[in-house]
C-alpha cells in the first residue's frame, strides 16, 4: 500500500468535510446538520494510525497536482457539490486500499447527508417585500424587473393545460433566480416544470403529501384565514402562509374581509407570511402598523414600486430572517 495515496485522501475527505461544516455552522446556523459532519469528520481522522509514516512520505516537490490553481465557484450549491464529491470520491479511494469498511459505512452516510444539504441549500430565500400574483406571465415578468420579491401564477378560468402553458413559458424566460417562481394551486404543474414552489389552499391535499412529492427544496404555501388555520399550516410544514383576504376582494369572491384580528397575532407562529386582498396604495397604510414582511399583489400590480418603496421602512428583514 502507498501511504501517499491514504495521507492525499485522509487529507482530502477530511478538507472536504470542513468547507461543508463551515458552510452549515456559520452560513445555515444549522446546529444539527454541522454537528452531524463534524462527527463524521472526527471519525475519518480517527482512521489515521499511522500518522508520522504518512507525515514521512508527504512530497509536495513530486506531487504532480500540487499548487494547482483553486476553482472558481460560481455560487453556494456548486461549492458543497464540488466538496461532497471530494469528499466521497476520497473516501472510496480510502476504501479500495485499505479494505477498511468504516470508509465503506461513512461513504453512504456521507450520501445521504448531501442529499439533505444540498436540498437545503437549493430551497429559494424568502425576502421582504412585495409578493405579485397574476394569470399573465408578462405581467410576472414586468413584476421582477419592478422589484417583487415572488412571482405567483394562479388562474382560476383557464383550462390545465393552458396554465401549464403558461407555467411552462414563464419557467423558460424567468432568469431571475433570487426571485421564487410559484404556481398556484396544481400540484402537478409546480412538479413538471421544476418551479420553485406551490401555493395551496385550505382544502387541498396535505402539506405533508405536497412536501413528498415536490421534495424539501421547494416551497410550500398555504392560505390561511384566521389563526387557527395558521397553526395547522405551521405544524404541517408550510414554509409560508398568506393572511387574508384583509379587505374584500373580486379575487375572493363570496369571501368578507377577515379585518386584522389575525394580522395583529400572526407573528407569533414564527413563520414568514405574506397579507393579502385588497392591497393597493390607498390601503396600505391601514396594514403598516402591522408590517407585514410580504404584501400580495393582484389587481394593483402596477402601484408595485409604489408599495414597495412604502415597506421600506417597516424593518422587516428580521421579521423573514428570524422566523420558517
Amino acid at each position: 500500500m502507498d501511504n501517499r495515496i491514504i495521507d492525499a485522501n485522509l487529507n482530502r475527505v477530511s478538507e472536504g468535510l470542513r468547507v461543508i461544516e463551515e458552510y452549515l455552522r456559520f452560513v445555515c446556523s444549522h446546529v444539527a446538520l454541522s454537528q452531524q459532519i463534524a462527527q463524521l469528520r472526527h471519525t475519518i481522522n480517527a482512521t489515521e494510525t499511522a500518522y508520522e509514516d504518512h507525515l514521512m512520505c508527504r512530497n509536495v516537490a513530486e506531487d504532480a497536482r500540487a499548487y494547482e490553481p483553486p476553482t472558481k465557484r460560481g455560487d453556494m450549491v456548486t461549492l458543497l457539490r464540488a466538496n461532497f464529491k471530494r469528499a466521497l470520491e476520497g473516501l472510496r479511494v480510502l476504501e479500495e486500499y485499505t479494505g477498511n469498511s468504516t470508509y465503506n459505512r461513512l461513504r453512504y452516510d456521507l450520501y445521504m447527508l448531501e442529499k439533505e444539504v444540498v436540498l437545503l441549500a437549493e430551497k429559494p430565500k424568502l425576502l421582504p417585500g412585495v409578493y405579485l400574483i397574476s394569470d399573465d406571465p408578462e405581467i410576472l415578468l414586468a413584476g421582477v424587473e419592478a422589484g417583487a420579491v415572488v412571482i405567483q401564477l394562479r388562474d382560476k378560468h383557464a383550462t390545465k393545460a393552458q396554465i401549464y402553458d403558461k407555467a411552462l413559458f414563464l419557467k423558460a424566460t424567468h432568469h431571475d433566480t433570487r426571485i421564487p417562481l410559484v404556481i398556484n394551486d396544481h400540484l402537478d404543474i409546480a412538479l413538471a416544470i421544476r418551479a420553485d414552489g406551490l401555493h395551496t389552499g385550505q382544502d387541498d391535499v396535505p402539506i405533508a403529501m405536497q412536501r413528498q412529492i415536490l421534495g424539501p427544496h421547494r416551497l410550500i404555501g398555504r392560505t390561511t384565514h384566521d389563526f387557527e388555520q395558521g397553526q395547522r399550516a405551521v405544524g404541517e410544514g408550510a414554509d409560508y402562509i398568506s393572511v387574508g383576504p384583509i379587505w374584500e376582494t373580486p379575487s375572493k369572491p363570496g369571501r368578507a374581509g377577515i379585518g386584522y384580528d389575525y394580522l395583529r397575532e400572526v407573528a407569533s407562529l414564527g413563520i414568514p407570511y405574506v397579507a393579502i386582498g385588497g392591497i393597493s396604495i390607498a390601503t396600505i397604510p391601514d396594514i403598516a402598523p402591522y408590517a407585514p414582511p410580504m404584501i400580495g399583489l393582484i389587481r394593483a400590480h402596477d402601484q408595485l414600486r409604489e408599495l414597495r418603496d412604502a415597506m421600506a421602512g417597516w424593518g422587516l428583514r428580521a421579521k423573514i430572517e428570524g422566523t420558517g
